[in-house]
C-alpha cells in the first residue's frame, strides 16, 4: 500500500515572529495618534471650561456692574480698604462666580463671615475653624474648574491634621498682570505702600470694563495654572482660596488663585527662589519684576506663572470671552502686554492669535 503524507497546517516560528513584529510596528504607529486624539479632546474640554468661566464672569458683571475682586480679603467682593474685625477671608474669584456657574446652591452654602482656610498664623488665623466651617462646600468637586489633562491627584483633600484647610482642586487662575503684588509688602491704607495690580484679578481691587483700556480682546483674564508634575505641596491648587504660601520645597514660595504673565508659560520652578526678601530684585520702587538680570530674572520663576499639562503651551480666557492657546515660545513683551489691562501697548494679532 502507498502511504500518503498528511500536511500539517500552521505557522513556522519565523512566520510567527514576523507577524508579531508587524503587529508591534502597527501599534507603535497607531499609539501616538490615539494619544494625540485623546489630548486634543482633553484640550477641547479645557477650552470649554474657560469659555464657561468667561460667560460666568460677564454674567456676574451684568448683575453687579463690576467683575469680582481676585480675592475676597474683606467683607465684600469689591475694594474696601478696611479689614472687618481685623479679619481677612481669602475666598477666590472662582467662588464669587459660583452662582453663574450653575452653583448657586453651593455658593449659598458658604458662610462668608468665615475664611476659606485657617492657617496657624496671620490675620486669617483670627477665624476659629474658618475652613472647617465651610468644609462641606469647599470640598465639592467642580469639573468645570479642572482641566482633564491635569494628571495630578484631583480628589478633595482634608485630613485630620489639616482639616481647617479643606479644598477641592482647580486648574485655573486669574491674571494679575506683571506687577509683583505677592512678594512685595503692599499693605492697605494707614500709610503702607500699596501696589495696585495692572492685571484684572489680584488682591484688593476689582475692575469694570472701562478700566480695561487696552481692550477686552487684547487682555488675558484667566489662564491655566496646573500643578507641577510631582508637586509635593498638598494645598495647591484649589478653586476656593487665594493665597501666597511656602511650598514643600525649602525657600520656595508660590501664588495660587491668580498668577503673573512674567514667568514663561510651562516653565520650571526657580530653585533657589532668587530675589525673595531682596528688594533689589523688584526694581526701583519694588512694584515690578526684574526681567533682564541673571540673578533675579522673573521670566524663570514659574512658581508664579501659568502652566498646563498640554504640550507646547496653555489655554487662556481673553476678556471678550474667546479662548486662545498661547504657545510657550510666545514673545516675552507680547505676553507681558497681554497680561496688563491699561498699559497702552500695541499688540499685533499675528503675534499671538
Amino acid at each position: 500500500m502507498t502511504k500518503r503524507r498528511v500536511r500539517q497546517l500552521g505557522f513556522t516560528l519565523i512566520e510567527l515572529l514576523v507577524v508579531i513584529a508587524i503587529i508591534g510596528v502597527l501599534i507603535a504607529l497607531l499609539l501616538p495618534a490615539v494619544q494625540a486624539a485623546r489630548e486634543a479632546a482633553r484640550r477641547a474640554q479645557c477650552t470649554n471650561n474657560l469659555k464657561q468661566i468667561g460667560i460666568a464672569l460677564h454674567n456676574y458683571y451684568d448683575r453687579n456692574n463690576s467683575f469680582p475682586i481676585g480675592v475676597q480679603s474683606f467683607a465684600a467682593w469689591d475694594k474696601a480698604c478696611v479689614y472687618i474685625n481685623g479679619r481677612s477671608r481669602g475666598h477666590s474669584l472662582f467662588t464669587a462666580i459660583l452662582s453663574e456657574m450653575e452653583g448657586g446652591t453651593l455658593f449659598n452654602a458658604i458662610n462668608f463671615n468665615f475664611a476659606a482656610g485657617n492657617p496657624s498664623s496671620g490675620i486669617e488665623a483670627s477665624f476659629p475653624n474658618g475652613g472647617r466651617t465651610n468644609s462641606t462646600a469647599l470640598l465639592t468637586r467642580i469639573n468645570s474648574y479642572i482641566c482633564p489633562s491635569e494628571q495630578s491627584d484631583q480628589q478633595p483633600y482634608a485630613i485630620p491634621a489639616e482639616s481647617n484647610n479643606p479644598y477641592s482642586m482647580s486648574s485655573y487662575a486669574g491674571v494679575a498682570g506683571t506687577a509683583d503684588v505677592s512678594r512685595w509688602y503692599y499693605g492697605c491704607g494707614g500709610g503702607d505702600i500699596e501696589i495696585e495690580p495692572n492685571g484684572m484679578f489680584a488682591w484688593y481691587y476689582n475692575y469694570k470694563i472701562p478700566s480695561n483700556t487696552d481692550g477686552t480682546s487684547n487682555t488675558l483674564y484667566v489662564g491655566e495654572q496646573s500643578r507641577f508634575k510631582g508637586e509635593a505641596t498638598k494645598v495647591f491648587n484649589e478653586w476656593s482660596r487665594t493665597l501666597w504660601y511656602s511650598t514643600a520645597l525649602p525657600g520656595i514660595t508660590s501664588q495660587q488663585g491668580f498668577a503673573y504673565t512674567v514667568p514663561k508659560i510651562n516653565g520650571n520652578i526657580q530653585n533657589p527662589e532668587l530675589g525673595y526678601g531682596n528688594g533689589a530684585c523688584f526694581g526701583v520702587d519694588g512694584t515690578g519684576w526684574i526681567l533682564d538680570s541673571v540673578n533675579c530674572d522673573g521670566q524663570h520663576m514659574s512658581q508664579f506663572g501659568f502652566r498646563s499639562q498640554h504640550p507646547g503651551g496653555a489655554n487662556f480666557l481673553v476678556g471678550d470671552g474667546h479662548v486662545v492657546f498661547l504657545k510657550q515660545t510666545i514673545n516675552g513683551p507680547t505676553y507681558w502686554a497681554l497680561g496688563t489691562k491699561a498699559n497702552g501697548e500695541a499688540i499685533s494679532a499675528s503675534d499671538w492669535q
